[in-house]
């Protein structure tokens, strides 16, 4: 049986699903279907109930000219630049927000000189880059290293992994069931989390991967290396010996 309706952005399942018009008292709201502000009459729009067939929720959108959305973005991003200059302003004002760095630098290069990989090199085949630890740079994340519009925050990732570690080492105190490859699928997940964007931000969630590959344009993080790094480092084998 078809669900019927047009393919419309769900706010919940953020994507686009079929979604089938249902009447607004259906989730408590009034049946009049036309508003506008009274302060701003231009901004007018048609209000529908929709109800997805994803998620099964129902959620109220607006038809409206596109030219307030293009409003919109316009207000945002100068907001988003008014804030970070507050922010620097905090950060400069208060220095002690701003994460002080505790892994040695020689490490950070070590675990660069370990992972990091060029995949456009004229043998045609991916080749370890290992210069690319003299590119590290302290930042208010710590040690980073900067590909393209994103940058790896080597210091994060080894930081990460290191409390992990320590958990899992404590943790193998009262139990025998410790589990090196559990261990080290979150030591993966501590590493692709490590990466900011082009403003300076995290991302939310994880980095994406390619096979084992963090990929930053033509160069990468190879994930397996990045973890195997950090076990030799750590000397947690020993434990199963």
């Amino acid at each position: 049986m078809s669900f019927g309706g047009p393919q419309i952005y769900c706010p919940k399942c953020q994507s686009f699903n079929q979604c089938k018009a249902v009447p607004p008292s259906s989730i408590g709201e009034s049946s009049q279907r036309r508003f506008y502000y009274s302060d701003h009459d231009d901004v007018a729009w048609f209000r529908r109930a929709r109800h997805c067939s994803n998620c099964q929720e129902t959620f109220l959108s607006a038809e409206v000219d596109e030219a307030l959305l293009e409003e919109l973005i316009e207000l945002r991003k100068k907001l988003v630049s008014k804030r970070e200059i507050v922010i620097d302003k905090i950060r400069s004002k208060a220095p002690w927000i701003n994460r002080e760095e505790t892994i040695p630098r020689h490490l950070a290069e070590s675990f660069i000189r370990r992972t990091a990989w060029w995949h456009t090199h004229s043998s045609g085949k991916p080749v370890r880059a290992p210069k690319h630890a003299e590119r590290i740079e302290s930042s208010r994340h710590g040690w980073q290293v900067t590909f393209g519009g994103n940058s790896f925050l080597v210091g994060k990732a080894i930081e990460r992994c290191r409390k992990e570690i320590n958990n899992f080492m404590e943790a193998s105190l009262i139990t025998d069931g410790s589990d090196i490859e559990e261990l080290k699928n979150k030591l993966v997940l501590h590493i692709r989390g490590a990466v900011a964007n082009n403003d300076g931000y995290e991302y939310e969630g994880y980095y994406p991967i390619q096979q084992n590959d963090m990929m930053f344009g033509a160069q990468s993080i190879d994930i397996k290396d990045a973890v195997n790094f950090i076990i030799e480092q750590s000397g947690i084998r020993s434990l199963f010996k």
